[in-house]
């Protein structure tokens, strides 16, 4: 896989509470500076601040703050769900998102502009918002009695993740037109984002809920994880392979691309492509796993899992098997400041390597399952074994 210079992609659906990840790709370099606008809204500005300090009235204001809330007031104009700007607090939080520890609640949220609300993707598996009932497709409508409209998705990360561990908040949700209040307590969350088991017929079963790049400090990453389980369950004589990638919001591009590249002949994972034509490619090597293969999906596999999917339906190498894919298709490049702030922008889309951007439009599979319409709404990973249709489906197809 040709790696990204100076770089780390990342792409997920969102700003994560706890994060799970979103499209971002992280420069590792920047110094902050930067000029606001036209030289007539610099002057504007610099005549503002001039009048405020030399007549404003009161004297209990704070220059620093009203700067960090212009910047981010400027930013947010550009009224585009995935470019931010993070104050330092929530940029820390930001940058914790891709990695295999954080501390919060355990859910992924993103704006539906359409709604005007805060949405849940995923909650985490395992994690304290999963096991206290908040589930995909709830609206966060207020943190601890404040409410949050779509457009303030970052002030309620903020404020959902505002507390250390073993603190309590009260996160109200609108579910079907009815409202509902779920006291959770913020947990240090340990990802394991790779479960895998051995089924009958030698089938091998992977189940992936983010691409988690390592803590620093350690070499642990979801690819890291799926490779040794693969190799693990080869060891049990695997002969055919089911990768779940159902509610698996998305994470790092990279960590994708080399599960990609485990998986993919020789030849081009995924590339991304500016608006003045820049593209950056991304390639497997020759060595590939050579086995059948089936992927499972639904409406909430999104963004690096897309990645992984679309490779994997283009080169004719696994069937896909479930419901349409969320189609999150464009790259953020996120900027670090020199104060600890940073900003997210949306910079490109990313393309399958037949040359299809999913973006608004989702992966359709091979096969469409749906679940029963009593587990509509479940977690992937909750219903029963014997009632997952697209598991099952998977199952038989490989047993074909």
């Amino acid at each position: 896989m040709k790696p990204a210079v100076k770089t780390i992609i990342t792409i997920t659906t969102t700003a994560a509470v706890t994060f799970a990840g979103t499209s971002a790709l992280f420069v590792l370099s920047g110094d902050g500076g930067s000029s606001v606008g036209s030289d007539s809204m610099s002057r504007k500005l610099g005549t503002v601040n001039a009048y405020i300090r030399n007549n404003y009235l009161y004297e209990d204001y704070n220059m620093d703050e009203m700067g960090e809330a212009a910047v981010k007031a400027y930013v947010e104009a550009l009224d585009e769900p995935y470019t931010h700007y993070y104050t330092p607090d929530e940029f820390a939080s930001y940058m914790s998102a891709i990695e295999e520890s954080y501390v919060g609640i355990g859910v992924v949220i993103s704006a539906d502009e359409e709604a005007g609300k805060i949405i849940v993707i995923a909650p985490t598996e395992g994690s304290p918002a999963y096991n206290a009932g908040i589930m995909p497709g709830d609206y966060i409508t207020a943190v601890d009695g404040q409410p949050f409209s779509g457009d303030e998705m970052n002030e309620c990360v903020s404020a959902i993740k505002g507390g250390p561990a073993g603190s309590s908040v009260r996160i109200t949700i609108e579910r079907g037109g009815q409202s509902m209040d779920f006291d959770i307590n913020r947990e240090e969350i340990v990802t394991e984002s790779v479960k895998s088991e051995m089924l009958d017929g030698n089938i091998g079963y992977i189940r992936i809920t983010g691409f988690n790049a390592s803590e620093q400090g350690s070499d642990e990453n979801t690819f890291t994880e799926f490779e040794a389980q693969a190799e693990a369950l080869k060891s049990q004589g695997m002969q055919k392979l089911i990768i779940d990638l159902r509610d698996n919001p998305g994470g790092v591009l990279d960590i994708a691309c080399d599960i990609a590249d485990y998986l993919l002949p020789e030849g081009i994972i995924t590339y991304t492509e500016t608006r003045s034509g820049e593209r950056e490619e991304y390639y497997s090597d020759e060595a590939e796993l050579d086995m059948p293969i089936a992927v499972l999906i639904n409406g909430n596999s999104a963004s690096a899992s897309e990645v992984l999917v679309g490779a994997l339906k283009d080169y004719g190498k696994a069937e896909v098997i479930g419901e349409k894919s969320y189609g999150k298709g464009i790259v953020q490049a996120v900027y670090p400041f020199y104060d600890g702030s940073g900003m997210s922008m949306t910079i490109a889309k990313y393309y399958s390597p037949n040359g299809v951007c999913i973006h608004g439009v989702g992966i359709e599979p091979d096969v469409a399952v749906s679940v029963p319409e009593e587990y509509a709404g479940y977690y992937a990973s909750d219903i029963p074994r014997e009632a997952d249709t697209q598991l099952n489906k998977a199952i038989e197809m490989l047993n074909d």
